[in-house]
């Protein structure tokens, strides 16, 4: 069995050099109770919730018969430590892959940390736990093992692209929930709107209120059609 942690699509790697025993993968189903007129309960199944897995083991300051170093022979200790923690510190997704030998479907899933804690022994080796959360990349995940084989994987720069869209989708609904109110004729409104909402006020079709026009952008563009046409004349 052979544990691998990985990010940025396999720009950085690393082999977890002490194994544990066994996993424990919690996937959590959601449910709802609802009681009939009649007293009889009815327990409704919903949406799957994302996996979780915690690891539990050491990061050895010596050589031990027993280690897996294929991929980090020269890491020690605090340095498996420090890789993890410029991780979380840059927020990175990260690829988990557990291989067995005599299983042709490892798990491999894209996951946050959620929790890295670890103790200094007094021998010098570091005992940690990490607690791992299954994450959703819309579609980016993949669940094809990269060993061995040149599989690619999301990195930062899809994450980016995905982030920037997000942004983007966030911001509009933002502008469609609270649309920009021109309320007179300044800077504030587009330039070409400003001859139609003056006619349309010289012609008393549109007179406000006492704190301004109260025009929206759609308001515009109607307003100069109307004017175009020659309604306001």
């Amino acid at each position: 069995m052979d544990v691998f942690l990985s990010v940025n699509n396999r720009e950085e790697v690393l082999q977890l050099p002490v194994v544990p025993s066994s996993f424990t993968i919690s996937k959590p189903q959601t449910t709802e109770k609802f009681e009939t007129v009649s007293g009889e309960e009815i327990l409704l199944i919903g949406k799957p919730k994302l996996k979780s897995i915690s690891i539990e083991s050491f990061f050895p300051v010596r050589e031990y018969p027993y280690l897996h170093r294929a991929y980090n022979s020269n890491m020690w200790g605090w340095d498996y430590v420090y890789m993890i923690d410029k991780w979380i510190e840059q927020k990175l997704p990260i690829r988990l892959i557990i291989t067995y030998e005599s299983s042709d479907t490892p798990i491999n899933m894209a996951v946050a940390i959620t929790n890295f804690e670890y103790t200094l022994k007094s021998d010098g080796d570091l005992w940690y736990k990490i607690d791992f959360e299954q994450m959703n990349l819309l579609g980016y995940d993949n669940p094809i093992p990269w060993y061995g084989e040149n599989k690619e994987e999301i990195d930062m720069k899809d994450l980016e692209k995905l982030r920037t869209t997000v942004e983007q989708l966030t911001a509009l609904v933002n502008e469609l929930a609270n649309p920009f109110i021109y309320n007179y004729i300044d800077e504030n409104m587009p330039s070409w709107a400003h001859e139609a909402v003056q006619a349309a006020v010289d012609k008393g079709a549109l007179q406000g209120d006492g704190g301004g026009l109260g025009l929206k952008y759609d308001d515009l563009r109607h307003i100069t059609i109307l004017y175009r046409l020659g309604l306001f004349d």
